[in-house]
């Protein structure tokens, strides 16, 4: 069963005529009736009854008719929105990212994005793990993600868009603020405010393999996951922590940084894609996002 098999159908049953029906189709009578005959066929149901004269429903094509007009409306709608949906994509973006994308580098990209297109509609999207921004890229649940760590397979390119150091964040009390730099012997015996590793396994291993290195454990006394949280704990005094330079911009008074030692402890940000199927508005954004520096 096909749809055209419906539409002969219907115009058959509508007009019950097969010349008019034809007509309307653009169909010619031949071709009209074999097709209404193999939807008979496979129904293994008479829906109408002919004779040389006159054309009429049977029983079951008069029922049959109110469900194959639902079909037709029902396509007919889905089509309509498949088409709006698309010409909507080609003016709308969806972006996803880490926090430091989000919160600092975003909306300086929005504010240059909209001097080009002011009638694009950027949706932000909140996505918890920094692993699923690969996933939801591929699954085109977003179109520009931003990443800790390079993207590339066959679906998915990405572009680094800096790199900043790692610093000790204290509380401006702490002794140790004044300091040039710390290392992981100068804050062994601080009491540490780490992070899980399932939500933030770059800082994660960059703590511990700090430790590591000079045969010791931090003394983790809690772990959270948002940054601006961790700074409030830092600045009342629960605790010291790593975090990547960005956090200058939203620290709360009392709070000092100072550079992590050694100083290969860097953190990288990258602009990550779908290689193929970007709307030109999608392509500008990202055009946008390589300009903006943060």
């Amino acid at each position: 069963m096909d749809i055209r098999q419906l539409e002969c159908f219907v115009a058959v049953a509508e007009e019950l005529h097969f010349r008019r029906a034809g007509e309307r189709l653009g169909l010619s009578q031949p071709a009209l009736s074999e097709r209404v005959s193999a939807l008979e066929h496979e129904l293994g149901a008479r829906l109408l009854f002919r004779t040389t004269r006159q054309v009429s429903l049977t029983q079951a094509g008069s029922e049959f008719l109110q469900d194959a007009k639902r079909i037709l409306t029902d396509i007919e709608r889905s089509v309509s929105n498949v088409v709006h949906t698309a010409e909507s994509d080609l003016h709308h973006v969806r972006v996803s990212g880490v926090d430091e994308a989000m919160s600092i580098l975003l909306p300086k990209a929005l504010l240059a994005f909209r001097q080009t297109d002011p009638a694009a509609h950027v949706q932000i999207l909140e996505t918890s793990s920094s692993g699923q921004h690969s996933k939801e890229l591929i699954a085109h649940r977003t179109d520009v993600a931003f990443v800790r760590t390079a993207q590339e397979d066959e679906f998915i390119t990405s572009e680094l868009l800096h790199r900043q150091p790692i610093v000790v964040v204290l509380a401006s009390t702490n002794p140790l603020s004044s300091s040039a730099s710390l290392s992981a012997s100068d804050i062994a015996n601080q009491p540490i405010i780490g992070y899980p590793k399932h939500a933030r396994p770059i800082l994660h291993e960059a703590l511990w393999s700090a430790f590591r290195k000079i045969d010791a454990q931090p003394n983790i006394v809690c772990e959270v996951i948002d940054k601006s949280t961790l700074l409030q704990f830092v600045a009342h005094g629960i605790g010291i922590a790593i975090a990547p330079e960005w956090v200058k911009n939203i620290a709360p008074p009392g709070v000092s940084l100072v550079p992590f030692e050694p100083c290969e402890n860097l953190i990288d940000l990258y602009v990550a894609y779908r290689k193929l199927g970007n709307s030109e508005t999608v392509k500008r954004f990202i055009d946008t996002v390589r300009t903006t520096t943060i």
